[in-house]
């Protein structure tokens, strides 16, 4: 999974998603899926991003090749905010090899409002045990 910064630029963008892919293949790789959820909002900010263009790519490949991905993505900060690799089993990897990776499931609707939060509880004054 790699989560690219949206405000930079589109070119970059794909030059990362190519050279990431390119050194799986030269390591002996094989690219199964790419999948591009496109612009999320982040559970969280990072790098003070509140959003992120989300990739998922489903592959083969060494340990060689996905360490050296890995390199390249950690050096490029200003084009990736994150990137993880997670090793799939057996079933799990013929699943994806077969579908891709399939969208997230997110039944939040957009701007969801908290309740607001009350006080210290009863709104009273904390009373110390003797």
């Amino acid at each position: 999974m790699i989560i690219l910064d949206p405000d930079a630029d589109e070119e970059r963008q794909q030059e990362m998603l190519e050279r990431v892919q390119q050194i799986i293949r030269d390591a002996g790789g094989v690219i199964d899926h790419v999948n591009d959820w496109g612009r999320r909002k982040l559970g969280y900010a990072m790098d003070k991003k509140a959003d992120g263009r989300y990739v998922i790519v489903t592959c083969s490949a060494t340990v060689e090749g996905l360490r050296e991905a890995e390199r390249v993505m950690t050096i490029n900060k200003e084009v990736v905010i994150r990137h993880m690799s997670i090793v799939l089993n057996s079933v799990q990897a013929q699943h994806a090899k077969a579908n891709g990776a399939p969208l997230p499931a997110d039944d939040r609707p957009d701007r969801e409002e908290r309740p607001a939060r009350a006080g210290r509880g009863s709104g009273g004054p904390r009373r110390r045990e003797r």
